[in-house]
């Protein structure tokens, strides 16, 4: 991710966090010597514990706008943990101007499809919640969707030659830009 906002922004800073020891360790080695980087280790679900690692505090300027990517990884947030509240908590940190990037899974469009996802990701230690278009903008409360909006996944800005297939909800997720203002 680093090498693509880098194509944006060449001084851009990145920080990864996972919760995976194994994921977090093997990111670090990647990232050796890659510079304005970081890896924490911590559980989104825990913005506070992100918020405050040294890792990102010490990389990020809390009064610049920052992108936060949460890009397939809130359907492994159960509706317990308060998924809204969470990213909630991120928006508030984030200065204005900076943006919400979130790709999620969707129980609309493909019902016996979705069904079996989700059946298969009971079995795991992190199970899927999958949730309809409008359950996914409401995360996006307190920010402004960039166009296209949220829309299923190969809508969302294809390139030019890329022919659009003509049953995007077999895709069975959205995905949706916003920036805070």
């Amino acid at each position: 991710m680093h090498e693509v906002a880098r194509q944006a922004a060449p001084d851009a800073r990145v920080v990864y966090v996972d919760n995976d020891p194994v994921a977090v360790e093997h990111s670090r080695a990647i990232l050796t010597g890659a510079g304005q980087t970081a890896v924490v280790q911590a559980d989104l679900r825990e913005p506070e514990s992100v918020l405050a690692d040294p890792g990102l505090t010490g990389l990020l300027d809390p009064g610049q706008p920052v992108a936060v990517l949460m890009v397939a990884v809130l359907h492994f947030v159960s509706d317990d943990a308060d998924p809204r509240g969470i990213v909630g908590q991120y928006r508030d940190a984030a200065a204005p101007g900076s943006y919400l990037v979130v790709s999620h899974a969707s129980s609309d469009g493909q019902p016996t499809l979705t069904e079996s996802h989700k059946v298969l990701y009971q079995r795991t230690a992190t199970p899927m919640t999958m949730r309809t278009r409008a359950q996914i903008a409401e995360l996006f409360d307190g920010f402004e969707l960039v166009e296209p909006g949220l829309v299923y996944l190969p809508l969302w800005r294809p390139d030019p030659d890329t022919k659009v297939d003509e049953r995007p909800e077999r895709f069975t997720g959205f995905a949706g830009v916003g920036r805070k203002p």
